[in-house]
């Protein structure tokens, strides 16, 4: 129980509101570093994005993988954890850049 309650804690420091813009991106280990804070993207990891109303289409999200994360882009990540003092993504989900939150 002190563990996930540690684990909250520290979710809560140090990524409030689970959002936040790609600072880097590490392709070899698979991390990436928002709010200053590194996350790990794991195999089953589900990425997402917002569909943004592009070609007529709104309220749905395109599957995405690794690869289409890019540093600049707004985010919104949900957490399973921690390892080895690394946040671990269970989802991604690339946030609209042209809309105010």
């Amino acid at each position: 129980m002190k563990k996930a309650l540690l684990l909250l804690g520290i979710l809560g420091v140090c990524f409030a509101d689970n959002w936040g813009l790609i600072e880097s991106i590490d392709q070899q280990n698979k991390i990436i570093v928002v709010n200053q804070t590194k996350i790990k993207v794991l195999p089953y990891t589900e990425i997402e994005e917002e569909t943004c109303g592009k070609n007529g289409y709104y309220g749905r999200d395109i599957p995405r993988t690794f690869a289409d994360l890019k540093v600049g882009q707004i985010v919104e990540i949900d957490f399973m954890g921690m390892e080895n003092n690394v946040l671990l993504a269970e989802e991604i989900e690339i946030k609209c850049a042209n809309r105010a939150y």
